[in-house]
C-alpha cells in the first residue's frame, strides 16, 4: 500500500519531500521551484541571463521587454535573495555600479530553459496562427 506522494508523485519526478526542520509539513520541489522562479517576469531575466551572459541593469530593461525599473529592481533581488543571481561590482568609469550574473545554482536551469523551449516550439505548431502568449481579449457585450 502507497502513502501520500507515492507512485503517481514519484514517476513524474515530483515526489514530495519533508519541508526541513517540520516532518509534519510535506512539501513538492516542483512547487519550490515555481515560487523562486514564477511569476511574469523572473524566467525571462534569467533567459537574458542565459542569452548574453552577465549584464548591467539597463541591459535587463532592453531585454526584458515591457518591465518596469521597479519591477526590474524587485525581481533582481528576488533572483539575489534565492541564490540564482549575484550581483558583482565592475571597474571602469564608475565601479559602484554592478553587473548581474548567474550563479552555479542559477547556471543549472540551463538544461530546464532548453525543455521549456522546445515545449514552447510544440505549442506554436500545435496552435498556428495563435498567439498564446497574449491574454485574450474579451469583447464587450
Amino acid at each position: 500500500m502507497s502513502g501520500p506522494g507515492d507512485t503517481g508523485d514519484r514517476r513524474a519526478g515530483l515526489n514530495v519531500g519533508e519541508a526541513a526542520g517540520d516532518p509534519g509539513m510535506a512539501i513538492c520541489p516542483l512547487e519550490v521551484a515555481i515560487r523562486v522562479i514564477g511569476g511574469k517576469w523572473k524566467m525571462l531575466i534569467l533567459r537574458a541571463l542565459f542569452l548574453a551572459g552577465e549584464q548591467r541593469y539597463n541591459s535587463f530593461l532592453k531585454a526584458v521587454p515591457n518591465i518596469s525599473p521597479k519591477e526590474l529592481t524587485r525581481n533582481l533581488r528576488e533572483l539575489e535573495r534565492a541564490g540564482l543571481v549575484v550581483r558583482a561590482k565592475c571597474g571602469g568609469e564608475r565601479p559602484h555600479i554592478g553587473a548581474y550574473a548567474l550563479t552555479g545554482l542559477g547556471a543549472n536551469l540551463l538544461p530546464t530553459f532548453k525543455e521549456l523551449g522546445a515545449f514552447g516550439r510544440l505549442l506554436a505548431r500545435a496552435h498556428p496562427g495563435c498567439d498564446l502568449g497574449q491574454p485574450q481579449r474579451r469583447e464587450r457585450a
